[in-house]
């Protein structure tokens, strides 16, 4: 993925570091049941870096406004992410805990915070990523993707009821972007993240930056 080596190495990471400590602290403050402090940076309100899909949106207000007992809820969600030993049922989880805004992009996100050695993010920009690598880096066929997604268009790779099945293939797809990433920032001196799924959000993010910051 040659496109890769256009990426600011050195941002990536401190991005990476950024979602590890913020992880660590989800973490803590859910061992604390400090159930309020704890939605409010699970949906990226006290610190985008929580959450980018909920805070690229301003999901986490309406999240925390239109449910009732939202904190608790969101926190609950996050509990059921805790112990998994496969991701395939993220999907599922969300759906069964019927929050409104709250969907596969916020989601996901969560559950790789929670437990990001097994958990992936499914939002804009990695499912763009994915789709990039797809098309043998043909930014401009992802894209095309993306405009049709934003249109709800149903012919979109991206059209957002699909999303679901989407999820599930991104597990190698993020696999493959860690791995290249890792080669990328290796020839730029700087150390890759270890953690697999962080590591290959940090790059999507960054690399869709790039192109639509």
């Amino acid at each position: 993925m040659a496109i890769l080596d256009s990426v600011d190495w050195d941002s990536v990471r401190a991005a990476y570091e950024d979602r590890v400590s913020v992880s660590g602290t989800l973490l803590q403050l859910y061992n604390q049941r400090s159930v309020e402090k704890f939605a409010n940076l699970a949906l990226g309100v006290s610190n985008p870096d929580g959450n980018y899909s909920a805070a690229e949106h301003n999901l986490g207000p309406k999240i925390l406004y239109y449910n009732k007992n939202a904190a608790q809820r969101v926190y609950d969600l996050a509990g059921d992410f805790i112990s998994l030993t496969s991701a395939r049922c993220v999907p599922d989880l969300i759906r069964k805990r019927d929050l409104k805004y709250l969907k596969i992009g916020v989601g996901s996100e969560i559950s790789c915070m929670m437990n990001p050695k097994i958990c992936w993010v499914a939002n804009t920009r990695t499912i763009w990523t994915h789709l990039v690598i797809k098309h043998a880096d043909n930014i401009k066929k992802a894209d095309e993707e993306l405009k049709l997604y934003r249109e709800a268009d149903e012919s979109s790779e991206m059209y957002y009821p699909i999303w679901t099945a989407i999820h599930a293939e991104l597990a190698v797809a993020l696999t493959r972007v860690a791995e290249l990433g890792r080669d990328s920032a290796n020839k730029m001196k700087v150390t890759p993240g270890g953690i697999i799924y962080i590591w290959a959000d940090a790059i999507a993010s960054a690399l869709y930056s790039k192109h639509h910051g």
